[in-house]
């Protein structure tokens, strides 16, 4: 059970430092008010969700097996004997590291996004076509989230 624990732990945090890059990319793309790469991005995530849902369904069916269903990894850490904790331990410290570097970076995205959002929403009642403090002439010849959704 820990050897395939360790390998289903490593497989999702491969899949989760092969995002990091693609989520760094759309923090960029949504600072520089990108939408295509935005959206880009967003497909090439969705793909990478699907695979990580079929690990997490794996990693979920080894715990049930041992008698661990719905246990935390820390919990599942604390009831193991010293030598399983040993060999489980880093591979866990690894994955909530890598875990915890995405999320971070997803937020960052995600506070962006609902901020420009905000925005157009704000210019969409204020109803003036003044969005960015830009004419709407002039925010249509751009590529960035008031052009795409308008």
């Amino acid at each position: 059970m820990i050897d395939e624990l360790i390998a289903v732990l490593g497989e999702i945090r491969d899949l989760l430092e092969q995002n990091i890059p693609l989520e760094k990319e759309k923090l960029k793309a949504v600072q520089e008010n990108k939408v295509a790469v935005v959206e880009d991005c967003m497909l090439k995530e969705q793909a990478i969700l699907l695979k990580m849902r079929g690990l997490e369904k794996r990693r979920e069916k080894i715990l049930k097996d041992a008698g661990y269903e719905g246990r935390t990894l820390r919990d599942l850490s604390a009831d193991l004997d010293p030598d399983e904790k040993g060999r489980l331990q880093p591979a866990i410290d690894e994955f909530l590291l890598t875990v915890q570097n995405f999320n971070s970076l997803n937020e960052e995205s995600m506070k962006l996004i609902r901020l420009n959002l905000h925005q157009i929403e704000k210019a969409v009642s204020a109803g003036d076509g003044d969005v960015y403090g830009r004419r709407e002439k002039e925010k249509l010849q751009t590529d960035h989230f008031i052009s795409q959704l308008l």
